[in-house]
């Protein structure tokens, strides 16, 4: 019995390891048929909530201009969580937003450096290559998903209903933007927050442009 316990316990510490690799391994890469859409290709693979949110802040890291900073994936994943856990209490942000971690990646016109067959981000979002920024990815989706301190709720508002009304955001150092603020930046409904603390560091502005909602959805159902 000894043996045999000894040796399970040789064949756990071996595979441990190896188990962790996978975990963090670039996932499989997803072949698109010209004829299909991002989202039909994705959702034949039936990736999990966690693989489906790294691959959207993987993809959205790299169109940043800064994909190699943990911070900015971070970041990318509470702001996308952000728009899911709202929608969940407002029709009027489910309807803005999208539904779910799948509605709110794919909702149209909303996630187009990922997502968008037109942009060269969305065969980052398909086929992730570089292990260590999928790992910064995969890691920042684990993080968001299992409920950590958000570091977007700051106001007295958001405490009291433990969400975040940042939803939006921009990336002034992207190949894609244009120009450093955002054209619909004095559009109203919006305010800028500034810098952001992720954990004890400083994420600038001039890296990732967070925007909070200007007041919340009229229509917002109680906790439960």
């Amino acid at each position: 019995m000894k043996v045999i316990v000894s040796s399970l316990l040789v064949g756990l510490l071996v595979t441990a390891p190896a188990l962790c690799a996978a975990a963090y391994g670039a996932p499989k890469c997803l072949a698109r048929d010209p004829s299909d859409t991002v989202e039909y290709t994705v959702a034949k693979a039936r990736p999990s909530q966690r693989e489906l949110l790294a691959r959207l802040v993987y993809a959205e890291a790299l169109s940043t201009g800064i994909g190699d900073d943990p911070l900015v994936h971070e970041a990318i994943a509470w702001g996308v969580m952000n728009r899911v856990r709202l929608a969940e209490r407002s029709e009027s942000a489910k309807r803005s937003y999208g539904s779910g971690i799948r509605g709110v990646v794919f909702k149209k016109d909303q996630f187009n450096p990922a997502v968008s067959p037109r942009s060269p981000f969305s065969k980052d979002f398909l086929c992730p290559k570089e292990p260590a920024l999928w790992k910064m990815a995969f890691e920042a989706a684990g993080k968001v998903l299992a409920g950590g301190k958000n570091p977007f709720i700051q106001t007295l508002w958001e405490q009291e209903n433990g969400l975040s009304l940042v939803v939006n955001f921009y990336y002034p150092k992207s190949v894609q933007a244009q120009g450093p603020h955002p054209p619909w930046e004095d559009g109203g409904g919006l305010e800028f927050i500034g810098d952001v603390m992720i954990g004890e560091k400083l994420l600038p502005a001039e890296h990732v442009r967070f925007y909070r909602l200007a007041r919340p959805p009229a229509d917002l159902k109680p906790a439960r």
